[in-house]
């Protein structure tokens, strides 16, 4: 089944610093056209991190949006053209201070595909070593270190709200076949 759409005009309405805002003419399978509005966003990564006794690395941070603090795993999105790893351990290091020996991909995901055009890369990290913490300028979390399994029961209580963190974890855990 081809239901491939076809851009036929894209217009842009807005260009910011992480996103740009664009509404595009398609033409539908069926013939008819319509309108899409579609949020470019770069890519990103986000790291679920263990220390050597099944710890894992979850933020508190409030976001703007929701206006609350998230639970969430370290993430950030990527420099241009920065390879989806290294923006994982540059996130890593300086969200929490901590490099890992270890990193590796567990998957990617698009966290909205209704309107943006964003992926998320997601990574396992282990063999963690204590380092200094380096926050943007306009960064402001706290971290701590959650037994993993009082992790998947903040998850089980609805404490967990974060797709990507979501995400990760149902990776590892299909990856680890403790689902």
């Amino acid at each position: 089944m081809d239901n491939k759409e076809i851009k036929i005009a894209s217009k842009q309405i807005y260009k910011g610093r992480i996103l740009d805002v664009y509404v595009d003419d398609v033409k539908l399978p069926n013939g008819n056209t319509s309108k899409r509005e579609l949020i470019r966003h770069c890519k990103a990564s986000a790291v679920l991190a263990f220390d050597d006794n099944n710890n894992i690395i979850l933020e508190h941070q409030f976001r703007y949006p929701y206006d609350e603090t998230i639970i969430e795993i370290p993430a950030g999105k990527c420099d241009l053209d920065e390879d989806p790893k290294l923006t994982a351990i540059r996130e890593l290091k300086e969200e929490t201070g901590y490099e890992a020996d270890k990193i590796e991909l567990l998957g990617l995901f698009y966290p909205s595909v209704a309107y943006t055009d964003e992926i998320i890369y997601l990574y396992v990290a282990s063999s963690l070593k204590k380092g200094k913490q380096h926050l943007d300028a306009d960064e402001n979390l706290e971290y701590a270190f959650i037994p993993f399994d009082s992790f998947l029961k903040m998850i089980n209580d609805g404490k967990i709200k974060d797709g990507k963190t979501l995400a990760a974890v149902a990776y590892y855990l299909i990856r680890n076949k403790k689902a």
